[in-house]
């Protein structure tokens, strides 16, 4: 193996272990004392008054805030699951009633981005986990 291949190597392992000791680190996804948030380009008012579907079915499930967001840059939208809802279900219920709030409609791609290789295969995985590819 030449030097640019075992430069290249190292650098994918000093990576991973990066990446392994930040997941260690981190909060449990489903840790309920965690706030999830979204900035939404619209007045706290209209926010209020117009609480998307996704968000209104867990009223008694969540604690919901709704504030101005910093600089006057619109509203913060923000959730704290307190109920049997998970931090998964949530954060995609924030993306879509952020995009039901801005522009009325939550906007799907035409298709899943698909690739017969391994790396289509992990863009697919990627894009479900997001919430993408037909479950968003």
């Amino acid at each position: 193996m030449n030097t640019a291949g075992k430069a290249l190597l190292a650098a994918g392992v000093a990576t991973a272990v990066a990446v392994a000791r930040r997941r260690r680190r981190a909060p449990h996804d489903d840790a309920p004392e965690r706030w999830l948030a979204v900035t939404v380009n619209r007045a706290p008012d209209e926010v209020q008054s117009s609480m998307p579907d996704d968000l209104a079915r867990w009223r008694d499930q969540v604690e919901i805030s709704v504030r101005p967001a910093t600089g006057d840059k619109g509203t913060e939208l923000r959730a704290k699951p307190t109920g049997e809802v998970s931090a998964h279900e949530l954060r995609l219920a924030l993306r879509r009633a952020k995009a039901v709030l801005e522009a009325g409609e939550v906007v799907r791609p035409d298709t899943a981005p698909t690739h017969p290789g391994p790396m289509g295969k992990a863009l697919q995985a990627v894009t479900n986990r997001a919430g993408g590819g037909g479950r968003l």
